[in-house]
């Protein structure tokens, strides 16, 4: 049988020969520069990034790659513009599906299209890529379960379970994403809880959609529902709901999205012509920067989920996650090149600086949005004002601020725009 190029694209993702040593066999080089702690795209993106500036870098995580995560499975341009200057993104979208649009609902079924460049691909490739990438540039891989993370004489300690010996390095970073059980035995957080909660399920269908959709159904507010097209006649459909203040809405998650893939007119056609369903799994997001110090310790950083960088209102997670993996990796350089881990300091600066104005417009969309009228007014201004339009996709961008929407003067200014 001749297997197509594809298929063997990604047999090699699944049987590389970046294989993770485990924890019986494994003997550790000591010490290293610096120990990642979770192997996502932001503990792969600092590995990476670490990697090719020639510091000795190990990269742990509890599971084998690739391994599957739950995720909404789309980036973004924020994404996109973080691995293109890796240099990652051609490999990126060899993998993945290009997507050139995005339908808005609002809860009465009105609709707005916007254009944008978005890819999507699922999680368990993606990681795969990074963490690949990663090794391939000298990360260190490692397979094991860490019990300890802390500060141990000029250095950190990681200790493991089942290691006869721990890993000591010169730094270390936690990329552990919303797990802060690590996290909380080095510095107690503000808030432990997670800000939003979303599940989804994989579905074979031959239905054809050619365009993000995303719903604010009004059996989900305050949050939204997806269905995102992926290759090989896939489509990744799930929900999630938002913290509104301190309260998380006590819903039955599963239920909602039920009443969604039955009544929402494209999400049932999709369903009703599957081939295949896939269970349905779930997991818990922080959002908004919001609850966690970037700076844990002199010599251990905490970046993406860790700290909070999913987007409140969208969800959206990578593209940030992975910033905050270059800007850890960008300060962890100069300190180790300086052998001055004072210089540490500078980064939870850089996220205030570079990152946290991105956040304060999504906040306010979210509570704006929790509002089944106001998510019916806005899809009906941006349906008859392309200025709306105009600014949405450049808010996707990150050209814009979403306050530019979600503000009084801004929906003055769609009035006669």
């Amino acid at each position: 049988m001749v297997l197509s190029s594809r298929f063997r694209y990604f047999r090699f993702l699944t049987f590389s020969a970046f294989a993770m040593p485990h924890s019986a066999t494994f003997r550790v080089s000591n010490p290293y520069d610096v120990a990642i702690v979770g192997a996502g795209p932001s503990g792969a993106m600092t590995a990476l990034h670490l990697a090719r500036q020639a510091w000795r870098a190990v990269l742990i995580d509890r599971d084998r790659f690739p391994r599957d995560k739950v995720c909404g499975d789309g980036l973004i341009p924020d994404s996109l513009h973080v691995l293109e200057r890796a240099g990652l993104l051609d490999r990126v979208r060899k993998a993945a599906f290009d997507v050139n649009a995005l339908t808005v609902y609002g809860p009465s079924r009105g609709k707005v299209d916007l254009s944008g460049t978005f890819l999507t691909i699922k999680r368990f490739h993606l990681d795969h890529l990074l963490f690949s990438a990663a090794v391939e540039n000298g990360s260190v891989p490692y397979q094991g379960r860490v019990r300890a993370v802390a500060p141990d004489g000029p250095g950190v300690r990681i200790d493991l379970h089942g290691a006869s010996e721990p890993i000591r390095a010169r730094t270390a970073v936690l990329a552990t994403g919303a797990d802060m059980g690590l996290f909380k035995t080095l510095q107690p957080p503000s808030r432990l809880h997670a800000d939003a909660t979303a599940l989804r399920c994989y579905v074979r269908s031959k239905t054809p959609l050619d365009r993000l959709v995303i719903s604010f159904d009004r059996s989900i507010l305050p949050g939204y529902a997806w269905i995102f097209p992926l290759r090989e006649n896939e489509f990744n459909i799930g929900c999630g709901v938002f913290r509104v203040g301190n309260v998380m809405p006590d819903v039955n998650l599963r239920d909602m999205f039920d009443v969604f893939a039955t009544g929402f007119p494209l999400a049932k056609e999709i369903m009703e012509a599957a081939e295949t369903v896939s269970p349905l799994r779930g997991a818990m997001l922080r959002c908004g920067l919001r609850g966690a110090n970037p700076l844990i310790h002199e010599r251990i950083l905490a970046v993406g989920e860790t700290i909070g960088t999913t987007f409140p209102f969208t969800g959206e997670g990578i593209g940030k996650a992975m910033e905050t993996g270059e800007l850890a990796a960008s300060v962890l350089h100069e300190a180790l090149q300086t052998d001055d881990f004072q210089r540490l300091r500078v980064y939870p600066e850089q996220i205030e600086d570079r990152l946290r104005p991105r956040y304060y417009g999504y906040s306010v969309a979210e509570k704006w949005l929790a509002s089944a009228f106001i998510s019916d007014f806005m899809i009906a201004r941006a349906r008859r004002s392309p200025y709306l339009r105009r600014i949405a996709a450049d808010i996707i961008e990150e050209k814009v601020d979403p306050r530019a929407v979600f503000s009084v003067r801004g929906i003055l200014k769609s009035m006669w725009r």
